[in-house]
């Protein structure tokens, strides 16, 4: 017998999952505004502004994409970018298709999840921008994080912030897959806490991870915001972290708004509208101030490049070689950008390597070196 065992015997009869009408379709619900129900005043309030969250992001992606004078930071901000349309795409989707929403919103919390890692890796990028990319894991090391630490606590210290952030995309993924195996199989039951469904677990376990990780990024943001301090640390954190925060908070009141009846279904609501409708129209409508705020948190003004220099023999003052060597490496509207935004290594190497760390205790072809530099 497992957890989520399923038993027809009388002791185990309120083990069922209890089942409510996702669909639409048939709804004989009064009219919410004029003759419109709710369903479709959502489906027309959300959907515009998803519409207009995703010409937001999309024309900030495609400024960088054509400015793309520092592609390894750049690439990031543009990564970094895409969760707010694709939070209000799988949002949108879950209003206009309830029957399937369960299946859809686990998939949030796996792009929150890799948004966060990539996010932790700007930051590398802005403390150590000459670093290669298979040396940005130990980035952190050439600055301790604050002047108490030895080397030796600095990579212990390290090592545990990197685990801590980068489990969560694993978890995510993980917590993702037994949501959709599970509610395939009538064992995860969304509208129950119940132990015996796997709802509870899915969750504390999610909930758990997403903590350790938001918890140490917001520490290694404390220990380097004076060397981050040229870089708008506090807007581009903001930005990001308003967004994984309000999300966390909002399941949590409108989970007690439905425990208390406070929130419930009558004659102008349907049992999709109040558990699925109204939270998911919150999230597409905050995307909108968000995706304001980007333009200003992850501006393109930094990455233009500006002749203003006098004309000067670059060879006769290196201050001046650099500038001269400055290009936009985007390519035509950028394709080169847009095609380069979707490599995966880097955050698939950021994974794999905490995992070796968890695995292995040092990191699988990188423990010696790890230990080497602790050594310094």
């Amino acid at each position: 017998m497992g957890i989520f065992h399923h038993d027809s015997s009388s002791s185990h009869a309120n083990h069922t999952c209890p089942t409510e009408s996702l669909s639409e379709g048939k709804s004989h619900h009064l009219p919410f505004l004029h003759s419109m129900s709710f369903h479709t005043f959502n489906m027309i309030l959300s959907g515009a502004c998803t519409a207009f969250t995703c010409l937001a992001i999309l024309t900030l992606m495609f400024l960088h994409a054509t400015h793309l004078s520092k592609p390894k930071e750049q690439l990031k901000i543009m990564r970094i970018s895409t969760l707010l349309p694709l939070y209000s795409i799988l949002s949108l989707l879950g209003i206009c298709f309830p029957e399937v929403y369960v299946y859809l919103e686990p998939w949030l919390d796996v792009f929150q999840s890799v948004a966060l890692g990539i996010f932790y890796l700007l930051m590398l990028e802005f403390l150590a921008p000459s670093i290669s990319r298979e040396n940005m894991f130990f980035a952190p090391l050439a600055i301790p994080p604050s002047g108490s630490e030895s080397p030796a606590e600095s990579l212990s210290w390290y090592r545990k912030t990197w685990i801590a952030i980068f489990q969560y995309p694993a978890v995510a993924l993980l917590a993702s897959l037994i949501t959709d195996i599970t509610q395939a199989a009538g064992v995860y039951c969304m509208e129950s806490s119940k132990p015996y469904f796997a709802h509870l677990w899915i969750t504390i376990f999610l909930n758990l991870s997403l903590v350790s990780a938001v918890f140490s990024v917001l520490k290694f943001y404390k220990s380097f915001k004076v060397q981050l301090k040229n870089h708008q640390p506090l807007a581009k954190l903001l930005a990001f972290k308003l967004i994984v925060g309000l999300s966390f908070l909002e399941r949590i009141i409108f989970f007690a708004l439905g425990a208390t009846d406070v929130l419930k279904p009558n004659a102008q609501l349907t049992y999709a509208d109040v558990n699925i409708g109204i939270p998911t129209m919150v999230i597409c409508i905050q995307m909108v101030p968000f995706a304001l705020f980007f333009h200003y948190a992850y501006s393109v003004r930094p990455y233009v490049i500006r002749k203003t220099l006098p004309t000067i023999e670059a060879s006769s003052n290196p201050a001046y070689e650099a500038v001269t060597q400055l290009r936009y490496r985007g390519g035509p509207l950028g394709v080169r950008a847009w095609v380069a935004m979707l490599d995966v290594r880097e955050i698939a190497g950021a994974i794999r390597f905490a995992l070796s760390m968890v695995l292995g205790g040092k990191g699988v072809g990188r423990g010696e070196e790890m230990d080497k530099l602790g050594e310094r």
